[in-house]
């Protein structure tokens, strides 16, 4: 089987032009592979920590390199535990997780190459091992961002996402029928760090009023052809439970993200009983909440405070760690959504990860700009292989 013979990191910008990490693994057979890592701007102070990109360059390169080179590439589980233990802390702060999940990534792909396996039947065959299922790969639905505020839209929105949920090809028919009623209406906008408008609205209504509008002007029937969600990033943007129930009927919701802050957790539990009561099905997603740790996601269960979750491998730091939340969630029926981050590269690792678990959600922002499509074009890449 393939060696590891080379780890080596190194920075570049992310979309927003801030640095992040690549890595590059090389193999004693000639494979070559790169993998890189996004990092967020609204984030959870459960996160996994990570360390300046330059730091985490040089723990890529001083300290990881020398553990691994040798090490059998397909040996994905035992390599994340040596980082972890090599690291010794409980959140990755002395390494950093950008430094080891950027190389725990690249194993996985180099591992893939060496198996002569596309990298979404790799991880899938993973995953298997992790979770003890037969779980198939799932072309997951695309959870795209029309309109953004809060800490990602620079406006006077609170909400942080307003989301269309359906197929790639609705959401862009939806997002340029948005530019057009924005022009139409002079309404001023900048395209906030996702790829979503961010307009120049005074209150969240208007934003899910332009939506609504565009929705029906582009053929689309809602909650037949397409949905809509929230990620109200409620560490930032403080609704009352009263005002969500309100938003979740007047414009017939189905996913709400984060509603609350991330310590809220007696707010979520009675907030879906509220959801429960409307007789619709609904989605009620921790993203800050659990932060893709385990034991976040188990006192979740315990409490029924959600029924889905956000997946994000930066928020806990390694492969093998996303996949056991990932099997947590499968195990207690909750409804997963691997998601981007709104500082992200060209890098369509996530697509693949997304089918691998069987993810029934991908969040990747609009299906506009290239470090986003690329990822939806991935997916159906993989459709068509599947």
């Amino acid at each position: 089987m393939s060696k590891i013979s080379e780890v080596q990191g190194r920075v570049i910008l992310d979309s927003r032009g801030k640095p992040t990490v690549e890595v590059k693994i090389r193999t004693d057979d000639g494979l070559e592979a790169i993998d890189s890592v996004p990092s967020g701007t609204s984030t959870s102070s459960r996160e996994a920590a990570l360390v300046e990109p330059s730091l985490a360059v040089a723990n890529i390169n001083q300290i990881i390199a020398a553990k691994l080179i040798g090490q059998e590439v397909t040996a994905q589980r035992e390599i994340d535990q040596m980082m972890i233990a090599l690291d010794g802390t409980a959140n990755k702060a002395k390494l950093g997780a950008n430094a080891i999940l950027g190389v725990s990534l690249a194993v996985a792909r180099a591992a893939a190459m060496a198996s002569k396996m596309p990298l979404f039947w790799y991880l899938n065959k993973f995953f298997r091992q992790i979770s003890a299922s037969e779980t198939e790969p799932k072309i997951p639905t695309p959870m795209m961002v029309m309109i953004c505020g809060g800490q990602h839209g620079g406006n006077r929105l609170c909400i942080q996402e307003f989301l269309l949920i359906g197929k790639i090809e609705q959401g862009r028919k939806v997002w340029q029928t948005i530019k057009k009623i924005l022009k139409k209406r002079r309404i001023d906008y900048k395209l906030g760090l996702e790829g979503a408008f961010s307009p120049d609205l005074q209150y969240d209504e208007d934003a899910l009023d332009i939506i609504l509008e565009a929705i029906q002007a582009s053929g689309l029937r809602l909650n037949q052809d397409v949905r809509l969600g929230l990620d109200i990033a409620g560490n930032n943007c403080r609704m009352t439970a009263a005002d969500i129930c309100r938003l979740f009927e007047k414009y017939q919701l189905y996913s709400l993200e984060d509603p609350f802050a991330e310590t809220a957790w007696s707010q979520f539990s009675q907030l879906k009983l509220e959801l429960e009561k409307s007789g619709r099905d609904f989605l009620l997603i921790g993203d800050d909440l659990f932060a893709t740790h385990k034991n976040l996601l188990q006192k979740g269960i315990d409490d029924q405070v959600a029924n889905g979750i956000i997946i994000k491998a930066n928020q806990v730091g390694t492969l093998t760690e996303t996949m056991e939340v990932v099997a947590l969630a499968k195990k207690a029926k909750f409804q997963g959504v691997v998601s981007h981050r709104s500082g992200e590269t060209q890098d369509t690792f996530i697509a693949d990860l997304a089918v691998a678990v069987a993810a029934d959600f991908l969040k990747a922002g609009a299906p506009i700009p290239r470090e986003r499509l690329l990822k939806y074009r991935r997916l159906k890449e993989i459709e068509s292989e599947l």
